[in-house]
């Protein structure tokens, strides 16, 4: 009995290791014409994605994958099942196994359409605006990172690919939309005080996306760094940011105030002693929305609904 009971989970198990992720019994037997030729089942594979069978579709292309693993079909059938993910919005799912078709086949005539496709897919998967939840700046932007890696990957590999004017715009559409998270984080530690997060955060802007906005974004960046140094009583760092600023961007409104206020700092400006933070008021709830990479200190919330924290005026500025 015990025996039985044994060969009964063992089959069970294999079978179970025989079924793709998405349900399909591969150990199904395929018979006719399509059982002897990779041809033959990889076209009714395509049938059956075509007449919206994905899981009969699926289990041709895994037999395709499965008993002709040298033919040029099988790296056809694995880019289909990639496809299937792709067209059902899975698009993490999707983006894996473009890129797993990649590494499989890198100079495959299909391979910059599976790397684009890759970048697409983690770019389909951003952080959307809906209605009542919190704007997407707000969200988590892994995807978009992943996207950004991923399309320049694909620039960078396929120069010359028919997709590469479209993967430049879906970059520079990733970076703006970072830049704008980075812009928010900033202002959120702006507006709790917390001067040195905020001001590190606006030379990330300055360094990382200080290109958009025809260079505004970068000499714009660096004087709002430079002010929350000056609230942090951070003289060094301050002197730093704006000796940059004026270096950098000659030609920003900016220069005169930066070399104004240049002036009245000390020529061996140290760092002081950051100040103690100040407790937040009695009954004081953490913001509903944080950002994701931002761990700022309990306090009074932010309006996430006000407009962008304008640079504090200095004294003398």
């Amino acid at each position: 009995m015990t025996s039985k009971t044994g060969k009964a989970l063992l089959l069970t198990l294999l079978c179970a290791c025989a079924s793709t992720k998405e349900g399909v019994d591969i150990t199904k037997p395929i018979t006719g014409a399509e059982a002897s030729n990779a041809a033959k089942a990889y076209e009714k594979g395509l049938q059956e994605k075509k007449d919206q069978n994905p899981m009969e579709a699926t289990r041709y292309f895994e037999y395709v994958r499965n008993n002709f693993p040298y033919s040029q079909y099988a790296a056809l059938a694995q880019l289909a099942v990639a496809d299937m993910a792709f067209e059902r919005d899975d698009w993490s799912q999707a983006a894996t196994q473009y890129q797993d078709f990649v590494k499989s086949h890198p100079s495959h005539p299909k391979a910059d359409y599976a790397a684009y496709r890759a970048g697409l897919a983690y770019f389909n998967d951003r952080p959307s605006d809906v209605f009542i939840l919190p704007p997407s700046h707000e969200k988590d932007q892994a995807p978009l990172r992943q996207a950004l890696e991923a399309l320049n990957k694909f620039v960078s590999s396929y120069p010359k690919s028919e997709y590469t004017p479209k993967a430049r715009a879906m970059i520079e559409d990733c970076r703006e939309l970072l830049a704008a998270h980075e812009r928010y984080v900033a202002e959120f530690y702006w507006k709790r005080e917390q001067w040195r997060g905020a001001a590190g955060r606006y030379l990330t802007l300055a360094e990382t996306y200080g290109d958009l906005r025809g260079g505004k974004m970068h000499a714009d960046s660096l004087w709002r760094a430079a002010l929350a140094y000056r609230n942090a009583k951070a003289s060094a760092d301050e002197r730093r940011v704006l000796q940059r600023l004026v270096q950098e961007a000659p030609q920003d409104p900016h220069r005169a105030e930066a070399e104004a206020l240049l002036r009245t700092l000390p020529p061996d400006a140290s760092n002081a002693p950051p100040p103690e933070a100040k407790p937040g008021p009695e009954g004081a709830k953490p913001p509903a929305t944080r950002p994701a990479d931002a761990t700022p200190e309990p306090g009074p919330s932010p309006n996430p609904q006000a407009s962008p924290a304008a640079p504090l005026t200095p004294p003398g500025g």
